[in-house]
């Protein structure tokens, strides 16, 4: 078991680290911990047909590879919330009030200031793989006119953060929930989720077929679904693109 951070693969320019990662498993076996860090991505990955737009040189953008065989493929969202609690660890180290957005956005106050993209590879009844995409706006000033939320550690701080240093630790943080993970602490992941959850147990509006509803949200199944209940006490279970929170 080799540490997330132990290995890491620098680039300059990419069109995705995810992608990079996916392409390097086709052709060999990638060590545990491995991290393909970039300076700039042409083609920055986001949750299904969106993408990350980083300044170069300004943020974090990398991916890890993992192989969680030990976790069922049931309960691959596992996964995603320790990943999700270790950039809120590291996050919470520098800002507070820093939650974690449904699906995959990590947001201080109303900003967004990162997304992770979590990617599996199951081979029948194993998880052997997963590439754990991360972009962090660190020192970033300047945004897209159209990303009205977008926000950055800095801008927050009011002050620069060395990214070395930075991705150093964040590897650090991500790494301790992983083993939290491999050793079956998952009662512990459940809860802080829970407690990181934007809108836990409270009463949100919400966008369905483009129709505003009101709901609680009530968690996230074992399927990463979001679940809401809405008025009349109906609990229903989202996927990603069935509804949209709104602030």
């Amino acid at each position: 078991m080799s540490k997330i951070g132990h290995l890491f693969i620098d680039l300059e320019e990419v069109d995705s680290t995810n992608l990079y990662a996916e392409r390097m498993l086709k052709k060999e076996d990638v060590e545990e911990g491995t991290v393909i860090r970039a300076a700039y991505q042409t083609a920055g990955k986001g949750q299904g047909k969106n993408r990350w737009e980083s300044e170069p040189g300004k943020n974090l953008t990398f991916s890890i590879v993992l192989h969680p065989r030990f976790l069922p493929p049931s309960r691959q969202f596992l996964l995603n919330k320790a990943i999700s609690l270790g950039v809120l660890d590291f996050v919470s180290g520098y800002a507070e009030g820093a939650m974690v957005k449904w699906p995959n956005d990590i947001v201080v106050g109303s900003h967004k200031i990162g997304g992770i993209l979590i990617q599996n590879i199951l081979e029948g009844e194993i998880f052997e793989t997963s590439v754990a995409g991360i972009g962090l706006n660190i020192n970033q000033t300047s945004f897209d006119h159209r990303l009205t939320r977008a926000a950055s550690l800095s801008q927050i701080l009011h002050r620069e953060i060395r990214l070395k240093e930075a991705l150093q630790l964040l590897c650090s943080t991500i790494e301790d929930r992983y083993a939290q993970l491999r050793i079956n602490q998952t009662d512990l992941l459940e809860s802080d989720f829970l407690r990181f959850l934007l809108g836990y147990r409270e009463e949100r509006q919400f966008l369905v077929d483009g129709a505003e509803i009101s709901g609680i949200i009530h968690g996230v199944d074992e399927f990463g679904r979001l679940l809401v209940e809405h008025p009349g006490r109906r609990l229903e279970a989202y996927a990603h693109q069935e509804i949209e929170y709104l602030f």
